[in-house]
């Protein structure tokens, strides 16, 4: 099973499944929505490093919650062959939190890897351009990540080499 390789049309189903995920719970709980995925590069989108950096995030998403005294009303947590993903609905403004969840995405050392939207209550995913932040930057440059994955400016083994250092690192830092 950590092997299998998603197809485009796989991956295409999941957007849409968790899109109407998404709208359901922002609807049966009309509060701002975390939606949680990660971002690793290929076709293979369960693997221990996925299921690892996910459950890290995850964890830290939740711990984060709790110092900042935020309370989930609702969430849950999949494990699926297109890739894990959560969600989580907190009564809180949605643009103070989507700004608490890019300084994890930012300020985290596994914080590359997630991809934390913040839906709001008129379904759509608050933007860092909203914001006025900066977009993501690339795992291997300076350029935005979107700018490189388009143009695919870094070959597949490179990005996941690139993935495997810094989970390497993160396991290393955390045991000493």
């Amino acid at each position: 099973m950590d092997s299998y390789e998603v197809t485009l049309e796989e991956m295409l189903q999941a957007r849409e499944n968790r899109a109407d995920r998404q709208r359901q719970l922002i609807s049966r709980y009309a509060v701002p929505l975390i939606s949680m995925t990660i971002n690793i590069p290929g076709p293979q989108k369960s693997s221990p490093t996925s299921k690892y950096v996910f459950q890290e995030g995850y964890r830290i998403l939740m711990s984060q919650l709790t110092v900042n005294q935020m309370t989930p009303l609702h969430s849950e947590a999949y494990d699926l062959l297109t890739g894990p993903e959560a969600y989580v609905a907190v009564q809180a403004d949605a643009r103070i939190l989507k700004k608490w969840v890019i300084a994890i995405e930012d300020g985290h050392p596994l914080g590359r890897l997630l991809d934390l939207d913040v839906i709001g209550l008129h379904g759509r995913a608050i933007s860092r351009d909203e914001l006025g932040l900066d977009k993501r930057k690339c795992l291997m440059c300076e350029q935005t990540a979107h700018g490189c994955g388009r143009s695919r400016a870094h070959a597949l083994p490179e990005l996941l080499e690139a993935v495997k250092a810094l989970v390497d690192s993160y396991i290393r830092e955390s045991i000493k």
